[in-house]
């Protein structure tokens, strides 16, 4: 996923849109829907593009993406997963998206999967995108990043660990630590802050970001010549803090 690199830097929740996506676009960014990377290749997961005025959505954007998924351990996590690979590569062509966590279908259920999430999205231009990494509200990264004594501990906090202090969340929540031991790396879903959600709500949105940091991490690994094995581990709703990922890395 190294090569979504570059769009790390710019990428931005966008609510105001400048143009029409031509035939060509809106193909393009369908067909990538299919080369997206499951977390959990075993979860079936279906989505469907349509205009934004057929949904409820409040911006201007011209289409929506909408996502319906089996339900299973990490279903969520899956979802933040896929579509932000698909966030990140829209950004590319300069075309905005914005997660919109409030986004309602008028049936929960389609072919037996349920609704998950819907992404607003339209034609931009090279303006509208980040232009320097100061321009992120996020927290610094050894607010969620322990790192050990070893000197690789260091390397990846200064590298890697600059890279996914970016990656997005539902109001900016940020629900996710790090810990590191030597070439391993816990990623944990700890509770977000915020007041503007629910609890309900805010656990499932929050089960959606730990998928798009994992995203982050991984285009931030791969992009600084890291290999690496991961395992996944059960997502329970019983915890504050939840041991979503372990990484174990290897240096190309």
């Amino acid at each position: 996923m190294k090569e979504l690199l570059n769009a790390v830097y710019k990428r931005k929740s966008m609510r105001k849109y400048s143009g029409r996506l031509t035939e060509q676009e809106l193909a393009q960014v369908k067909d990538y829907l299919q080369q997206l990377k499951p977390l959990c290749p075993e979860i079936k997961v279906e989505f469907e593009v349509v205009p934004c005025k057929d949904t409820n959505c409040k911006f201007n954007g011209e289409y929506c993406l909408i996502v319906y998924s089996q339900e299973g351990n990490l279903w969520l996590a899956n979802i933040g997963y896929m579509l932000e690979q698909w966030d990140l590569y829209l950004a590319t062509l300069n075309i905005g998206v914005c997660w919109y966590g409030m986004g309602k279908v008028d049936e929960n259920e389609k072919n037996g999967l349920k609704y998950g999430i819907m992404l607003c999205f339209g034609k931009c231009g090279e303006e509208d995108f980040r232009k320097d990494v100061g321009e992120f509200n996020r927290k610094d990264t050894d607010d969620f990043w322990a790192i050990g004594d070893s000197d690789n501990d260091g390397l990846l906090f200064g590298k890697v660990g600059q890279i996914v202090r970016l990656a997005p969340s539902a109001c900016n929540s940020q629900p996710w630590q790090v810990e590191q031991d030597g070439n391993s790396l816990r990623v944990y879903r700890v509770k977000g802050n915020t007041p503007v959600l629910s609890g309900i709500l805010f656990k499932h949105w929050n089960k959606v970001d730990i998928g798009i940091f994992l995203t982050f991490l991984e285009v931030a690994l791969e992009s600084e010549g890291y290999t690496f094995t991961r395992e996944l581990h059960s997502d329970t709703d019983s915890k504050k803090r939840v041991l979503t990922a372990t990484y174990s890395l290897n240096v190309v």
